[in-house]
């Protein structure tokens, strides 16, 4: 049994993955709001650091005018810095799928409940300036990697069923799931993508954004 990985950088391939995974995203969708509204309502990592926290930081990022190019520089590392942060948490949650879906059910109960409290706790102005422009990536990147994470999960059933199974084997199970492995490592590239772009935006775009509409407002 070997997978065909070069279909992932086929036109063809990459248009039927949404109809594919239609059933899986749906499922991403409800149970990352379901663990956002139960976590809220239990009060549950309240210690977690909140993703707004780290927006709001960068405003004061560079005031230091003693050194011309301080400001890029502490930029650029709270760029790489913040996005291998959230690039390890997403991807422990895609990958969470094969340590039967647990991992992922916790970090996705944090990004969650980040996301909600963020959207009750701060004002209008802060949410619009603030999070929403690199948070309309960061919350579907936190979709995605859940979505990944029940692919890869429904790859480790169907490997467990082909070896406790006698009417079929592992080869067959790993083949009937080839097309969700494939789909879980396009959904990693996605995942890494859209974590590129919104960090980018929030450290170098957000801070503009915050210190000239909703300063007031912190």
């Amino acid at each position: 049994m070997s997978l065909n990985l070069s279909d992932i950088f086929k036109k063809k391939y990459l248009k039927g993955y949404f109809k594919r995974n239609k059933k899986i995203f749906i499922t991403a969708i409800v149970l990352f709001v379901l663990l956002g509204v139960l976590s809220v309502f239990a009060g549950g990592y309240s210690q977690t650091v909140s993703l707004s926290e780290k927006s709001l930081s960068q405003a004061n990022i560079g005031d230091d005018s003693t050194h011309p190019n301080l400001k890029n520089i502490t930029t650029v590392e709270s760029f790489v810095e913040l996005t291998c942060h959230n690039l390890i948490q997403d991807l422990t949650c895609l990958f969470g799928g094969l340590l039967l879906f647990i991992p992922s059910l916790f970090i996705s109960a944090i990004n969650a409940y980040n996301f909600l409290t963020i959207f009750i706790t701060y004002p209008l102005p802060v949410i619009i300036y603030g999070i929403l422009p690199h948070g309309i990536f960061e919350i579907p990147s936190s979709i995605f990697a859940l979505a990944g994470a029940i692919m890869l999960f429904k790859t480790e059933i169907n490997v467990i069923k082909g070896i406790i199974s006698s009417k079929t084997t592992v080869k067959d199970k790993i083949n009937e799931s080839e097309y969700l492995i494939k789909d879980a490592i396009i959904t990693c590239f996605i995942v890494i993508l859209l974590l590129v772009v919104a960090g980018f935006i929030e450290i170098f775009i957000t801070p503009g954004l915050i210190d000239n509409f909703a300063l007031d407002y912190i």
